[in-house]
């Protein structure tokens, strides 16, 4: 029988669609809380028929989320900017440094094309991108160390690998890169929300994430962390919320840049979605981010105990040291997998031909064992579950 602790099943009363399906694809699109969709209906609301024009309250809002981010990343709310997505925060990144020809930037070969394509982008200033071989989606420090050259002036990775899960060593390659010179950029959208991650610790220079996969907000909308050194140098995009605004004065046209992260924003922030980050945050502190991760962990090292006792290949790596909330798998007939497993509600993905598991913090242990009966069911493998716990 299913046993579950108080507080995780306060939880899953916060997301009321357990009650119907279970929801293992985070890596694409996490879902609303209850707290979420409350918040979003009273701005919408008030947009509707209250508080029209509720620029003053809202700005509120917007720097609390800036605090709370700041909070979840170990640093302070002035390295914290807001961008429309990932990409245009990596993008920001890209355009923003001065590039001479000749320059080099070092990516994994297996990264998601969000981390790719600003900095390919980059090759009609003449910059070169150098590609970091893996194994399966992993590589190591020595494998990034390899690449490196006296041109090299960036590294640019996924804090969490989209595919394999693999979980980088930030510290290491932070410090490798600091040794030479290098600034580290980092994409944590696959790993926020899912994982701790403290940025001074860490060292990393730059950060990026959306907010609609495990930090469970809305799409359009992403968090940039920019250390100050790299803010010093940094350009920023001009628009017209970059600095102050002079409401009295607005054609005097005195281009002034905030003196931190601000700068970085140019227009009008997506004011739904920073409401729905604003509730989802709250809900992820106060649930506690080293409790979540102990949660996500254990449920990933069962569905992956699980899948490979039932003969499938992993694609990653099972070490313990590089574990996230993903697990991919390797079968010839993965969609129609995913598709089995649909119709018995259970919902993941496929990417590049695999199957991408990706469970959260409110996903129970029965449902992962309910899962795995359903893959056996598929392969004609069926075993005996284990207990939930």
């Amino acid at each position: 029988m299913s046993t579950q602790s108080p507080k995780l099943a306060a939880l899953r009363r916060l997301f009321p669609h357990t009650q119907a399906q279970i929801y293992l694809n985070h890596a694409a699109t996490g879902p609303l809380s209850r707290p979420v969709v409350r918040a979003v209906q009273r701005y919408l609301w008030q947009r509707h028929q209250g508080s029209i024009d509720n620029y003053a309250e809202l700005e509120a809002i917007v720097q609390e989320t800036r605090r709370l981010v700041a909070q979840l990343l170990g640093t302070s709310p002035d390295r914290i900017a807001f961008a429309p997505s990932t990409s245009a925060a990596l993008g920001l990144l890209a355009q923003g440094l001065d590039w001479k020809p000749g320059d080099r930037i070092a990516i994994p070969a297996c990264e998601f094309p969000a981390n790719v394509f600003p900095f390919l982008n980059l090759q009609r200033k003449g910059v070169v991108v150098d590609f970091i071989p893996h194994r399966n989606g992993t590589f190591t420090v020595e494998d990034v160390a390899r690449v490196l050259t006296p041109r090299t002036r960036l590294v640019t990775l996924s804090w969490v690998q989209f595919l394999s899960g693999f979980c980088a060593d930030l510290s290491a390659i932070a410090a490798l890169c600091h040794e030479r010179g290098i600034w580290l950029s980092v994409n944590a959208i696959q790993g926020l929300g899912a994982l701790p991650l403290n940025v001074e610790v860490s060292g990393v220079d730059f950060l990026a994430s959306g907010t609609h996969k495990w930090l469970m907000g809305l799409q359009g909308l992403a968090l940039c962390y920019v250390r100050p050194e790299l803010q010093a140098v940094l350009h920023p995009p001009a628009g017209w919320l970059h600095g102050p605004v002079d409401w009295e004065h607005l054609t005097d046209y005195r281009l002034i840049f905030y003196p931190d992260a601000r700068r970085y924003e140019t227009g009008t922030l997506n004011q739904t979605a920073l409401v729905a980050l604003h509730a989802a945050l709250r809900l992820h502190l106060a649930a506690g981010p080293a409790w979540c991760a102990r949660r996500v962990l254990a449920l990933q090292q069962r569905l992956g105990e699980g899948l490979e006792q039932l003969g499938l290949t992993r694609y990653g790596s099972a070490d313990p040291a590089h574990a996230s909330g993903i697990i991919s798998v390797q079968h010839p007939q993965a969609q129609a997998l995913a598709l089995a497993l649909q119709r018995r509600h259970i919902v993941v993905s496929v990417r590049n031909g695999m199957l991408r598991f990706s469970p959260t913090y409110y996903n129970s242990m029965q449902e992962i064992d309910l899962t795995l009966e359903a893959v056996a069911d598929f392969l004609g493998k069926r075993k005996r579950s284990r207990n939930a716990k």
